[in-house]
């Protein structure tokens, strides 16, 4: 993988010009390109271009497995891709899916996704609305919950999060992880904020399936007095049985998950299981904006509510044209897990509003779902050969 960041020999995949039959003149993908933006902060970006010069842009980030992912894209997806109809979005998901031998893995579903998202940009951008208008639903603003999960001592986080809530913020999310924090510090963390912050704001915690059912159910209990509002993905995510054996001892905290699960059929048994109260899909992750939607029905017709986790400039469309996902999760400017994705992208901008119930996203305007590159940065993070 050496090598791959330069400025010579650029590694764009381009179709050859299919051969057309009679005067119908159908658009089709005529050029792939992938970025790996700040090396080893895991964000890689796929920019689809037809042959009538729409461009779309799709997610393949998957934490520190960036190179692979960009790899898997250039030789072995896009050469699938090239010179077909960017119109066939199911179609194409199919086509992918269906193909690799070891369709669920993770390197695999990421890069499905990144296809699958920028077909949808095309689409929109090609009807000129936006995304979230694709899906039969429109709400003008998005509820949201802040993210908070900043690295800090608990009294620094305490008041960071204390910040948020004088800037409107009704409900706010700090992490827990045990890579992170001891269980003990974890607790002060908790402790502290909610001190901060008050018993009026929702509060969330986060600890990236780094639990075990004992851990987690232990831990519920020492947390009663602060009325945590939810536990996000005590266990890890193949411990399905794991999540209702939390989920039956949890109290009052509702237990959410689904950001590392991949597909419907695991989305899936999360529900039928009884596993959680709320659904975390990721578009990146999942299968794109295709899959998300199936996930999304399936989730409704069990009244089960979706909270999809990061990747808030895609999310945005669906939090605004579906009308079962509850909010999505806020990142400030200024929160690390977010800074390495700003250099790649100039655009848009977003829009909020703050009201007594809480800190609102404004839906989006501008056709597909508007992501504007850098293009200086994009051409210094192109992956080349």
């Amino acid at each position: 993988m050496q090598g791959r960041y330069g400025s010579a020999g650029a590694h764009v995949r381009r179709a050859r010009r299919p051969e057309t039959k009679g005067a119908l003149n159908v658009s089709r993908i005529e050029r792939a390109e992938v970025f790996v933006a700040a090396p080893g902060r895991n964000f890689v970006t796929l920019r689809i271009t037809t042959s009538d010069g729409v461009t779309g842009l799709g997610d393949a980030t998957l934490n520190g497995r960036e190179l692979a992912v960009a790899s898997y894209l250039n030789d072995h997806v896009l050469p699938l891709f090239l010179g077909r109809d960017p119109a066939r979005i199911e179609g194409m998901w199919q086509y992918l899916y269906r193909g690799p031998y070891w369709r669920r893995g993770p390197v695999t579903m990421t890069a499905i996704s990144a296809v699958d998202t920028a077909l949808w940009d095309i689409k929109g951008k090609a009807l000129g609305v936006p995304v979230s208008r694709l899906f039969g639903g429109h709400r003008e603003k998005i509820p949201t919950y802040a993210n908070c999960a900043h690295h800090m001592p608990p009294d620094k986080l305490a008041e960071r999060a204390a910040e948020d809530v004088a800037a409107g913020h009704k409900a706010l999310k700090i992490r827990g992880t045990r890579s992170f924090v001891t269980l003990a510090e974890a607790t002060a963390r908790v402790k502290a904020v909610r001190e901060a912050i008050g018993p009026d704001i929702k509060l969330m915690v986060d600890v990236n399936g780094s639990w075990d059912v004992d851990t987690a159910i232990q831990q519920l209990k020492a947390w009663e007095p602060y009325d945590v509002y939810w536990l996000e993905e005590p266990v890890p995510p193949h411990d399905i049985p794991g999540y209702v054996r939390v989920r039956e001892r949890s109290g009052t905290t509702y237990i959410v998950g689904g950001e590392q699960h991949a597909g419907l059929a695991e989305h899936r048994q999360l529900i039928e299981q009884g596993a959680v109260d709320i659904l975390q899909p990721n578009a990146a992750i999942t299968g794109g904006i295709t899959d998300f939607l199936r996930i999304h029905a399936f989730a409704t017709a069990h009244s089960v509510p979706v909270s999809p986790w990061n990747l808030q400039m895609v999310h945005l469309h669906m939090a605004a044209g579906l009308e079962n996902v509850k909010w999505i999760e806020y990142f400030m400017p200024d929160n690390e897990l977010l800074k390495f994705q700003t250099n790649l992208f100039k655009g848009p901008a977003l829009r909020e509003e703050v009201t007594d119930e809480g800190v609102f996203l404004l839906a989006p305007e501008g056709p597909g779902l508007g992501l504007e590159l850098d293009e200086a940065v994009a051409e210094e993070s192109l992956v080349r050969d």
